[in-house]
């Protein structure tokens, strides 16, 4: 039973998907294809940096980053901006998929069938997380096959496949938050403002943290800044720190949604 609501989620969910997986990809492309005319007006990381205002590169970095190499290019102009629209897509799938039955009065239909609270949750959880990871799998794909396409001097494909990871894990992130979200608050009117402010906080704890040396600490509370593209450029890798914060907030946050969805007073 838990299968045939898992392929239903699936096919209930896949319009929505196409449109985003269409959309983001077609976002990075106008973005990279500015790639070549910018490296040609700005041979040097110097001159590429003055195309930019002082508080873009303190907000975002720019400064740690080559932007005349097509790596640091994307990690610098387009990387956060998917970041941050895969996160409004994924929160907010992950923030309805399981409320919307208490929202449209189907849980007490669901229920009396052979299956589990549990499975009900797992069933929609893993719909999530396959949206969540063919998603990352669609844009790096049509990164990689962009930077194929405007590269000049060659890119280090490891950097990429480092960055890619990194967005992998914000959207999960994300993911269960809104999971858990959907756990507590079930009308849609009320959960799409919520878990888009959610993203949103973030993003701009983010720049707070970019802003000021004196608010380093405030990297933790986002999520956005344990990828962030320069510190990833920079070292090559995401710090270990990071990924501990991720499994820790991925694993919390499924396990308290399964505990609490099958405690919970269900109205039907």
């Amino acid at each position: 039973m838990s299968g045939v609501l898992f392929r239903n989620e699936l096919r209930r969910h896949r319009r929505g998907f196409l449109i985003w997986a269409a959309v983001l990809p077609l976002l990075s492309l106008f973005r990279m294809a500015e790639y070549p005319t910018f490296y040609r007006e700005n041979r040097d990381a110097q001159a590429a940096l003055e195309q930019f205002s002082p508080t873009e590169i303190e907000l975002f970095g720019l400064d740690s980053l080559r932007l005349t190499e097509i790596v640091d290019y994307y990690g610098g102009r387009i990387y956060s901006l998917l970041l941050l629209l895969g996160s409004v897509y994924v929160i907010m799938l992950a923030a309805t998929i399981l409320a919307k039955e208490e929202d449209d009065k189907t849980v007490e239909f669901l229920l009396v069938k052979p299956v589990t609270r549990s499975s009900v949750v797992t069933a929609k959880l893993a719909a999530v997380v396959v949206y969540t990871v063919a998603l990352n799998l669609v844009l790096f794909l049509a990164v990689w096959g962009m930077f194929a396409a405007f590269e000049q001097e060659g890119y280090d494909l490891g950097t990429l496949a480092v960055l890619s990871v990194g967005s992998l894990l914000v959207h999960l992130a994300f993911v269960v938050v809104g999971f858990l979200l959907s756990v507590y608050v079930v009308r849609a009117r009320t959960v799409y403002p919520i878990s888009i402010s959610l993203v949103l906080l973030a993003y701009f704890l983010l720049i707070v943290a970019n802003s000021s040396e004196n608010a380093g600490w405030v990297r933790y509370l986002s999520f956005f800044a344990y990828v962030d593209a320069a510190d990833i450029v920079r070292n090559g890798a995401i710090s270990a720190v990071y990924l501990a914060l991720f499994a820790s907030v991925i694993a919390a946050g499924t396990v308290l949604s399964y505990l609490t969805y099958n405690r919970k007073d269900l109205s039907a």
